[in-house]
């Protein structure tokens, strides 16, 4: 017997972490915000579901249940391939994930992912017509030509073998299928590093960077660029002590403290080395937050180095 959708018991760490399923369910309440979290690549062994800890973490902040439908895409195929569960190419999955917004009845849909998951995230999100998506580092292109006019070869290989064997359906150029909607388009936030692609680089070239741009043409985007992180900026924001605060306030609307976070006497040495090289010390602050630490812990710092010289 199959269970209704509010019976579905809820999901645990465990579930989550040894589930062989592509799409797992959390408990539903009908009427509460969905979420729809899209899982990253993973080369060297099935990816993981994403965002689960990150929600659960949400819920006790904002004193709220969210829905939580959780998504990988096990053929790492930046979801264009078999969900097993959902379907076999994005309209199909897009019908199931439509079903499954049906049956739980939410107040708001928010899809959310990074890297491959992102480019779930805004393709679903966008087909699905929901209200919000999150996407951290995404691509906005899957088509290997237009890729190639970028210089954007970091995931060729996977467009090529779509373009070789298409599915059923794709979509391949999210710009283009946002421009595409006759209706309003979902609340796009694009969270993205701007440190440049290669080490020691003297341009400030990021490939992430070109890809929220293009996404920003598209309308109804907001950018958040991070200039101290590359493509990994979810794990640069769980470094910095600043993903929570920012799911928190993209999501429900809610802003949380400042994590207490101490200036270490390695940054007290960095402070002071540029103090005497005569950075200005707001600038000094700016960067201090930029690495996650509070405005006013960065000002006492700043402060207390310059008192000491």
């Amino acid at each position: 017997m199959t269970l209704a959708i509010t019976d579905i018991p809820s999901l645990d760490n465990r579930r989550v972490k040894t589930s062989t399923e592509d799409v797992l369910v959390d408990k539903v309440i009908p009427g509460e915000l969905l979420v729809i979290a899209f899982g990253f690549v993973s080369w060297d062994k099935r990816p993981d579901f994403d965002f689960y800890g990150r929600l659960k973490k949400l819920e006790q902040n904002s004193g709220r249940h969210i829905n939580k439908v959780l998504v990988r895409d096990s053929g790492n195929s930046w979801y264009h391939r078999t969900i097993a569960g959902l379907g076999e190419h994005p309209d199909e999955t897009a019908q199931s994930l439509r079903a499954l917004i049906d049956a739980i009845r939410p107040s708001k849909v928010v899809t959310i992912g990074q890297s491959m998951g992102a480019y779930g995230a805004l393709m679903y999100g966008l087909l699905l017509e929901v209200q919000q998506v999150i996407a951290f580092g995404p691509l906005s292109l899957l088509d290997p030509q237009h890729a190639l006019l970028y210089h954007e070869r970091r995931w060729l290989k996977v467009m090529r073998d779509l373009a070789a064997r298409p599915p059923a359906s794709g979509y391949y150029d999210l710009q283009a299928l946002a421009r595409s909607k006759a209706g309003a388009l979902p609340d796009m936030h694009i969270v993205f590093g701007t440190k440049p692609d290669l080490d020691q680089a003297t341009e400030s070239v990021n490939l992430d960077a070109m890809h929220a741009h293009r996404l920003a043409a598209a309308g109804n985007c907001t950018l958040y660029p991070f200039p101290y992180s590359g493509h990994p900026v979810v794990q640069h924001l769980i470094d910095t002590y600043r993903i929570n605060a920012l799911l928190a306030k993209i999501i429900t609307g809610i802003t949380l403290d400042d994590e207490a976070r101490e200036v270490t006497p390695d940054w007290h040495g960095w402070i002071a080395e540029n103090l005497r090289l005569g950075s200005p010390p707001e600038e000094l602050v700016e960067i201090l937050q930029h690495h996650g630490f509070a405005r006013a812990s960065s000002l006492d710092a700043v402060r207390a180095t310059s008192a000491a010289l």
